[in-house]
């Protein structure tokens, strides 16, 4: 449609609703209405002494914790935290990675078996493998997926996504990430990377971005190494907020840091003092797929929906960070924030060069820094090699190398149609060979670049190190900074 569904200039509050409006309005209550006519269950869909731990043999483990409609365990005894606790605990140098889903998945989904093939996949590295790493995945199960009827799922939108929200804003899933992470940092060696995908990626991403301000000032690592955001279907208010804040309380400067291993990328440094951060080292990262028609096409017109059910006309007018512009906020609420021209700031684009050896991309990138932010993928475009073989319990095979390609991630420049904010929070844009739709994360070219990502957070040192992890919480605004004595 062309015509404005509510004023776009903040200064009044609005003109009556257009016949298109009301249209529209209509047909979003039907819709509405039977998407909610799906009821997700109550209770915990693994009931039993250990029935979440869902592989516990000498490649992996991986164990799932659900949660209801509002945040809360769906285990009210908490049984499913604590047998994923004990498990963990008793595991050397984990590699606990935690997954949320996210729209139309559930605790039995065909994304579980997805992730079995992820975990099989990074089990069988060569670096896991010589760093004597265990892997443990934790998949959080939500009621994604209320509505069992081929097609008519898709009404279910809006209600899913206030499912989701109501579970980033309640405080459990946080506190079983709080815990998985202090269990594992338990041991020495250990890292902790959470992914969310989709609705999903709201989660991780609000629960990310609460948790960096409520640890503001603090000497505290956060309870995440790196955490990775996979066509996050979530608006962007809360985004523009941190990116604005982020722009605010760091200083940004071209030259690489003294030691860098990667040669690329600049540094920041907190206003009001502290350590200084590597571009080349990411630790919040949200990536996203240029042909994802859920976020790009469907996320607008289910807010507008929204946003015409709830009867919400009027607008703020919000500063868009870096520049001296105002725009109305509905501009971030009706866009995801890979799709926001205000707030992406990488992007990825084909260069040249190859690789050699018998590995494919996701080895050999996992084995070696990418200098220059390069990266390869090896797989033809849609292949899940890795994926496919967990939804059989199969385990996990290396990806075809008949397609090798070089990319590389760029910092986007002011001409291009996004005006790119230079802070510690990389917003990225990938071509459909990497990640085909909504749905295609765990291609084995995604696998490839999430390697990679992993490898620019922890780069290889002489003698085969890695760097230790760096993760970061808000410094202090310089006029709050305590003046010494």
């Amino acid at each position: 449609m062309n015509a404005p569904l509510v004023n776009l200039n903040g200064a009044k509050a609005a003109d009556s609703p257009s016949s298109e409006s009301v249209l529209l309005a209509f047909i979003a209550l039907s819709l509405i209405l039977l998407g909610l006519f799906g009821c997700a269950s109550i209770g915990p869909t693994y009931e039993g002494d250990r029935s979440n731990i869902l592989n516990d043999d000498r490649h992996y483990k991986l164990a799932a914790i659900e949660f209801g409609e509002l945040g809360s365990y769906a285990d009210a005894s908490q049984g499913e935290l604590n047998n994923t606790i004990q498990l963990l605990k008793s595991t050397e140098r984990p590699l606990l990675v935690v997954y949320i889903h996210g729209w139309l998945n559930n605790a039995t989904s065909g994304d579980v078996g997805n992730f079995k093939g992820f975990l099989s996949r990074l089990s069988q590295s060569r670096q896991v493998k010589i760093h004597r790493y265990n892997v443990f995945g934790v998949y959080f199960a939500w009621p994604g997926k209320t509505l069992e009827i081929p097609y008519l799922d898709y009404l279910t939108f809006w209600n899913r996504k206030q499912a989701a929200e109501r579970i980033a804003s309640n405080g459990d899933c946080l506190d079983a990430i709080e815990k998985l992470s202090q269990t594992a940092r338990l041991r020495e060696n250990n890292y902790v990377f959470l992914i969310g995908h989709s609705f999903g990626g709201l989660i991780l991403e609000r629960t990310v971005e609460h948790t960096l301000r409520t640890l503001q000032g603090q000497n505290v690592r956060p309870p995440w190494d790196l955490a990775l955001m996979l066509n996050p279907a979530s608006d962007s208010v809360l985004t523009r907020q941190l990116v604005s804040d982020l722009y605010s309380l760091y200083d940004y400067y071209p030259n690489p840091l003294p030691g860098n291993r990667l040669r690329w990328g600049g540094h920041f440094v907190p206003k009001s003092g502290g350590d200084p951060i590597a571009e080349s080292q990411p630790t919040v990262v949200e990536v996203q797929s240029e042909n994802d028609t859920a976020t790009g096409t469907v996320f607008p017109i289910g807010s507008k929906v929204g946003v015409i059910v709830n009867g919400h006309w009027a607008w703020n007018q919000v500063a868009v960070p870096r520049t001296q512009q105002w725009v109305s906020e509905r501009a971030f609420y009706l866009s995801t924030p890979g799709n926001d021209r205000y707030l992406v700031n990488y992007k990825v684009v084909r260069s040249r060069g190859t690789f050699s050896g018998n590995s494919d991309a996701f080895d050999y990138n996992l084995e070696h820094n990418p200098v220059g932010a390069s990266f390869f993928t090896s797989a033809p475009k849609g292949s899940d090699t890795a994926a496919q073989a967990g939804r059989h319990s199969r385990t996990a095979a290396t990806a075809p190398k008949t397609q090798p390609q070089t990319w590389q991630i760029q910092f986007v420049v002011d001409h291009d149609k996004y005006i790119g904010v230079h802070v510690p929070f990389w917003i990225v844009r990938v071509p459909s060979e990497i990640i085909d739709n909504h749905g295609g994360i765990w291609s084995d070219n995604n696998m490839a670049l999430m390697a990679t990502i992993f490898r620019m957070h922890r780069p290889i040192l002489p003698n085969n190190v890695t760097a230790p992890a760096r993760s970061y919480v808000l410094p202090l605004p310089v006029e709050l900074k305590r003046k010494p004595n």
